[in-house]
């Protein structure tokens, strides 16, 4: 218990500072006692008056999956001080390596409480949908982690942003189609149909393995679906994101370089 607490201490510190910490050997921890930790520090961040306001899918794609031996994605949680509005400006000052992710936002209209759920049911408590970036960033230096050390950094969830929301419909919404410019320079773009990680899919992979380790999947919370693009390192300057007929944007300022 108190190389938990040590270690915890050291990744809040890490956060508080924006200053990285050395990578743990790989084996150090494993999945299990990184989801350990991981619900640990999240339970001090709520001790500490945040708000848990919803959960990110992480390792979505087979090739992060088989790099570290997974079969399935991993996931970390998300507190209302982590969003960030619309527009809005970031800067490199509060981030340590920061890096860049496109997700679609799901809003839950309705509770769900422990249960056996089909894809059906899981898609119909969904509220809405709305374009999101993710702004992940590693308290490790380097990006150097194994699976329980990533877990234990809470999936290296930092930040988020979620745009405009439209009514979900689960059909409409099985292929979206996206683009993301920085300072005008296109940057990529793709649709959600042509993707081997859809985002409904990873959705309900979320739900029933939240439910299944006890948690509830509460009105109001958002997922977001994983990155639909390869992580990108973040310039200063503002992004354009263009999903479900509206536009996205979030400005990055230069203050002390990112590490």
């Amino acid at each position: 218990m108190s190389g938990a607490n040590t270690l915890l201490g050291q990744l809040y510190e890490a956060l508080r500072t924006a200053q990285p910490i050395a990578p743990l050997p790989p084996e150090a921890l494993d999945r299990l006692e990184g989801y350990g930790l991981l619900l640990q520090g999240l339970a001090r961040r709520q001790a500490g008056g945040e708000r848990l306001s919803g959960w990110k899918v992480a390792f979505a794609g087979r090739a992060a999956q088989a790099r570290f031996g997974l079969d399935e994605p991993v996931y970390g949680g998300l507190t209302a001080v982590m969003e960030v509005e619309p527009g809005s400006t970031v800067s490199f000052e509060r981030l340590i390596q920061p890096k860049l992710e496109v997700e679609l936002a799901f809003v839950f209209g309705r509770t769900l409480v422990a249960g056996d759920y089909g894809d059906e049911e899981i898609l119909a408590a969904i509220a809405e949908v709305a374009p999101a970036f993710e702004i992940a960033d590693c308290r490790w230096q380097g990006w150097r982690f194994g699976l329980g050390a990533f877990l234990a950094d809470n999936a290296a969830a930092a930040l988020y942003c979620v745009g405009s929301p439209v009514p979900f419909d689960p059909v409409r919404h099985a292929c979206v189609a996206y683009h993301v410019e920085h300072e005008g320079v296109y940057l990529g773009s793709g649709d959600t149909q042509d993707r081997e990680d859809s985002p409904l899919f990873n959705l309900c992979w979320l739900v029933r393995r939240l439910l299944a380790d006890g948690h509830r999947v509460e009105a109001g919370q958002v997922v977001l679906s994983g990155a639909l693009l390869a992580p990108m390192d973040i310039h200063p300057g503002t992004y354009h994101l263009h999903m479900l007929g509206t536009e996205l944007a979030l400005v990055f300022q230069a203050g002390v370089a990112p590490v």
